[in-house]
């Protein structure tokens, strides 16, 4: 019966860590004050073009997360930053929730602007409040709340939206980033000749994968020790 017992926790401690590597997540604490060395070996999850005129121009955004928070850095090409929306689809369906500039890329079921956050929904920008952290209202801790080459945030990944529901009701988060300001990458304000009608920016969804803690070294020697116990007891 021991041996039974160790070779399934064997099994099932080895299934656990043989997916880590695949989780596209980084699990890091970051704090939220404006500075970035912490961002170092974060990986870009998307890189979007100089495309935008007169209005905040998304660049790089990395995003991390811990046990507690989802965390975010965009970068901008031209320093205007301030206007910048993130929306989430919560379910994955691009069929529900709110259609950002009706593109067909997401569902938004909530979204922030800056750092305030709102709930959306199926023809509905704004459908109400969110809960929670930050500050009870689901709303993001930003900085700096001002235009800059480069803007951190933090959301809870308890917070609520609308009904009480999770906004992370699992380890998939799909996100977009984008802002209804400015003049697009022809640079051309709406109503004159040659507009494309591209008065806005928007990066493409991003699929990220909450990421877990890598196993101690101590949790290594442990599986290692259950690895050579099996060995000896299979000996005998």
């Amino acid at each position: 019966m021991p041996r039974i017992f160790l070779r399934s926790a064997a099994l099932a401690m080895a299934a656990a860590w043989t997916v880590a590597p695949a989780l596209a997540g980084t699990f890091k604490t970051i704090t939220i004050d404006d500075a970035y060395a912490d961002w170092t070996g974060v990986p870009v999850v998307d890189a979007d073009p100089a495309d935008n005129f007169s209005g905040p121009d998304i660049a790089d955004t990395q995003i991390a997360n811990d046990g507690q928070y989802l965390y975010i850095r965009n970068t901008f090409h031209n320093s205007l930053a301030l206007g910048t929306f993130l929306s989430i689809d919560v379910d994955g369906d691009t069929s529900t929730g709110f259609d950002i500039f009706s593109l067909g890329l997401l569902g938004a079921e909530a979204g922030w602007q800056n750092d305030f956050g709102f709930a959306q929904a199926t023809g509905t920008f704004n459908s109400g409040g969110l809960s929670g952290d930050f500050f009870g209202g689901g709303h993001a801790l930003l900085s700096p709340f001002a235009n800059a080459g480069s803007r951190e945030l933090a959301i809870s990944l308890a917070a609520l939206r609308t009904g009480g529901l999770p906004i992370f009701p699992d380890d998939t988060v799909k996100l977009l980033f984008w802002t209804d300001l400015g003049t697009g990458a022809d640079g051309l304000p709406p109503g004159f000749p040659g507009d494309d009608g591209r008065n806005f920016d928007v990066t493409a969804v991003m699929d990220y994968k909450l990421a877990v803690p890598e196993p101690s070294a101590f949790a290594l020697t442990a599986i290692t020790l259950i690895g050579f116990g099996l060995r000896r007891r299979g000996a005998c």
